[in-house]
């Protein structure tokens, strides 16, 4: 069974393409610390099944972050509501 955990902010890296600006997922553990962990430790967590993290909409829903291959053939995360660009992570504030 996965660690599960909520995404609540990003960090960004300005002046790339919008696949590749979100480089760090963000959120608060329950003891209320902070965590970050890199795009390429969380794919690679989501990969083999260790991590699973979800991200809050606007709209209130809950949505799990899968796994995509963007144009320039590298993984990254998007929300399952997202058809493309990872547009609900880039709509989180940035940490």
């Amino acid at each position: 069974m996965p660690s599960r955990y909520d995404v609540t902010a990003v960090c960004k890296a300005e002046g790339r393409n919008s696949f590749e600006t979100v480089t760090h997922l963000c959120g608060e553990s329950y003891d209320g610390s902070e965590w970050q962990i890199t795009m390429e430790d969380a794919v690679e967590g989501v990969r083999c099944g260790r991590f699973a993290f979800v991200v809050q909409s606007e709209d209130g829903k809950q949505h799990e972050l899968r796994i995509a291959m963007s144009p320039y053939a590298r993984y990254y995360l998007k929300a399952d509501k997202d058809r493309g660009e990872p547009r609900t992570l880039l709509s989180l504030p940035t940490h």
